[in-house]
């Protein structure tokens, strides 16, 4: 495959997570290339990419934006760092998608994977990026891989085993609508052959069922009940079952299954218990960027409830989680952010229980919780939304709450 890029006009479009290890695999490995970074709007790089032969696209870049769709039609290769790493990798992948638990099931069978003695190596937003250890990686391994649907969109080559999770509405100021963000997540299992697998979330939309030639297998999230767990939420069974059956496909035992399970823990910023002051308990969920981790972590938690939430606004509709707000009997209080806190507020429209809004930066959104609280209360920072109008991403603003509640 790299053989096929020599020579090329190359351009590496964007220089973030995703492509600075690419960009150095590259040039590694002789290939000269342009970087194109720092534009605020697609549409400032409309013409720019035509003049390449090949582009890799950071996924912040829609693929149906019309930079790279009119640098398509002059037949320009649209490649990426995920796509690329198809074409190289020697052992088998496992891919896992879904709108929401991908890092935590990836993470999970990743763990069992290697409770079982099976060199495997995870990838991903939780994990490392995949450029950095592709040269270590043995056909006997496993590759285990957190796939989002920017990712996905464009893949023409597919895992030999693909999870697929809960798919609802999220990214819409990314996508189109919510009908082309499912079509993006549908590549993970569409170029399956007879050989592969496709776990799947037994909700899924019936045209997803038929894509691909791979055995499809439905988890069954009552399945997890069965397994001893530190994950809070009967959300997270979804997560233990769809790991679950991908490891029995590949005949893990369940001695290795159960106990992989029964160590694992909780990934940070996914309702983490961060510490107990004065009775209070603050309760970590900052990477909940759609409203169904929201709703998730409200029926999760038992005790008085006050919620952060808001943040960035990415075009989501906040109806649902303001109906769980109003009928869920522990939401006392709210503490609403960021750009999405008129939507929020409407939604929340007829909550009985107190509201405060205008905190702009972290130790005021905490001091304004605490003023709600009382002894036996728990504090519940799940934002719903991006972060990227008051923080620089998910994982800032879970650190930052984080430091905030342990410097109290």
């Amino acid at each position: 495959m790299l053989s096929n890029l020599k020579g090329k006009k190359i351009a590496v479009v964007g220089m973030g997570t995703n492509n600075k290890k690419l960009a150095e695999y590259l040039t590694g490995h002789g290939l000269s290339f342009d970087v194109i970074e720092n534009w605020k709007d697609p549409a400032e790089l409309v013409g720019r990419l035509d003049k390449y032969e090949i582009i890799f696209r950071t996924p912040g870049l829609p693929f149906l934006s019309k930079a790279v769709r009119q640098a398509s039609e002059k037949g320009v290769e649209v490649s990426s760092q995920t796509k690329l790493f198809f074409k190289l990798c020697p052992a088998p992948i496992i891919g896992v998608t879904g709108t929401k638990g991908k890092g935590t099931t990836s993470s999970l069978l990743a763990k069992i994977l290697q409770t079982s003695g099976k060199k495997t190596w995870l990838g991903g937003n939780m994990g490392r990026d995949p450029f950095e250890f592709l040269e270590s990686i043995k056909p006997e391994d496993f590759v285990v891989l957190e796939l989002s649907s920017f990712q996905l969109q464009d893949l023409d080559q597919s895992p030999h085993i693909g999870i697929v999770l809960n798919i609802t509405a999220d990214h819409l100021n990314h996508h189109l609508s919510v009908e082309e963000y499912v079509k993006a997540k549908s590549s993970i299992v569409a170029y399956q052959g007879e050989n592969d697998f496709a776990v799947l979330h037994p909700d899924i939309e019936g045209w997803f069922k038929d894509l691909g030639k791979g055995k499809k297998i439905f988890f069954d999230p009552k399945d997890a009940r069965r397994y001893e767990t530190k994950l809070l939420g009967t959300h997270n069974l979804e997560n233990i079952a769809a790991a679950a059956a991908a490891a029995q496909i590949l005949a893990i035992g369940e001695p290795d299954i159960r106990k992989a399970i029964a160590e694992f823990e909780p990934l940070p910023h996914r309702l983490n218990k961060i510490r107990e002051i004065a009775g209070i308990s603050f309760i970590d969920d900052a990477f909940s960027t759609n409203i169904d981790p929201v709703i998730a972590a409200i029926e999760a938690i038992k005790s008085p409830l006050i919620l952060i939430i808001g943040g960035f606004d990415k075009g989501l509709n906040f109806s649902a989680v303001g109906q769980k707000i109003k009928s869920a009997p522990n939401v006392k209080g709210l503490v609403v952010i960021g750009e999405v806190s008129n939507k929020v507020l409407e939604a929340a429209n007829g909550f009985t229980g107190k509201i405060l809004t205008g905190a702009e930066n972290m130790k005021t959104i905490i001091g304004q919780a605490r003023s709600l609280a009382s002894a036996g209360d728990t504090i519940l920072f799940s934002p719903g939304t991006s972060s990227f109008d008051m923080f620089k991403n998910e994982s800032d603003r879970g650190e930052q709450f984080v430091n905030a509640v342990n410097s109290l």
